[in-house]
């Protein structure tokens, strides 16, 4: 059973951004229309959008290009170089992600666009901020507890680091966007420190939702199936390529309905929920990773995203 320390209360008092996404209210994809951006910079014909004031620890936030002939784009954070996408009339898009380990600071970001030849460049600094992690107590029941093994956690981190490696030049989600998936209460939050068995810290990965064995489990968007098979820690686990380097993991399943190759709409049921692997009790355990990174799905949900190619309607 976990027993969350007595400072829960300090974290759910924290700043808004932590406490936004950790909160176990379930989150809404924010809709259409776009957001105004919190900052604007122009150089030579082109617009920088950056649509968030500031990113908390595990956070993602979307910045924008745009201008009239630019042929690709690329920008730089805290060491990683990725590309932005676009999604015509002269609109590029890229996803900012910050690992639960980032120190709190100040940042640059770096942002090159091609443009008749030329290359143009853009300068921001962006404030990374504390996200208020808790710290949970969770005991396993003996015959489970080999799991808690530094060397089996690491093992199966590696293997997903390799399957979620590609990125994809195009968004795989469609118009329908992304959402819970369940219809329950948000619980254990994303990115807390845990005690298992009173001995090894560890950290959460996602969030979790509480689900009987044999509640359906929908994707959480469009994409394409890359893994649906059983791993050690979270046990029947599926996961989905959504595009541009951002997957989506289900673990603990009791049944798996899907198979690796296959492509999934949102909200297709991709399996039941059970209390496979590391586990004290049924639940669905689920988590997000951009450009190699786990971030806070919680949060994620809360932002506007373009849509990519399907025809629904924006959310």
């Amino acid at each position: 059973m976990l027993k969350i320390r007595l400072f829960l209360l300090l974290f759910i008092s924290a700043r808004v951004l932590g406490s936004a996404a950790q909160s176990e209210l379930p989150a809404a994809f924010q809709p259409a229309p776009r957001p105004v951006p919190s900052r604007v910079q122009y150089n030579s014909g082109i617009a920088l959008s950056i649509y968030f004031a500031s990113l908390a620890q595990g956070g993602s936030g979307l910045i924008g290009l745009a201008g009239v002939d630019i042929s690709g784009a690329q920008f730089r954070f805290r060491g990683a170089e990725q590309p932005f996408f676009s999604l015509g009339a002269d609109a590029w898009y890229a996803l900012i992600a910050v690992d639960m380990d980032a120190p709190p600071r100040s940042y640059q970001l770096t942002v090159v666009v091609q443009k008749d030849g030329d290359a143009v460049s853009f300068s921001q600094d962006l404030l990374v901020e504390p996200a208020g992690y808790i710290l949970q107590e969770f005991d396993l029941p003996a015959d489970r507890a080999y799991l808690t093994d530094a060397a089996v956690e690491t093992a199966e981190l590696d293997t997903l680091a390799a399957l979620t490696a590609d990125a994809s030049a195009e968004p795989l989600w469609d118009a329908a966007g992304f959402e819970l998936p369940l219809d329950t209460p948000l619980t254990s939050p994303f990115g807390s420190f845990r005690l298992l068995n009173g001995a090894r810290e560890t950290r959460h990965t996602g969030w979790d939702q509480v689900a009987p064995v044999g509640t359906p489990i929908r994707a959480l968007a469009a994409g394409r199936v890359v893994f649906a098979d059983r791993l050690e820690i979270r046990g029947n686990y599926a996961l989905i390529d959504h595009g541009l380097g951002l997957y989506s993991g289900y673990a603990h399943f009791s049944e798996l309905h899907v198979t690796a190759g296959q492509h999934v709409a949102a909200g297709q049921v991709i399996g039941s929920s059970g209390n496979t692997g590391r586990s004290s009790g049924p639940h669905l355990h689920w988590e997000l990773a951009a450009g190699g990174r786990w971030i806070d799905g919680a949060a994620f949900l809360d932002l506007w995203l373009p849509a990519g190619s399907s025809s629904a309607p924006e959310r």
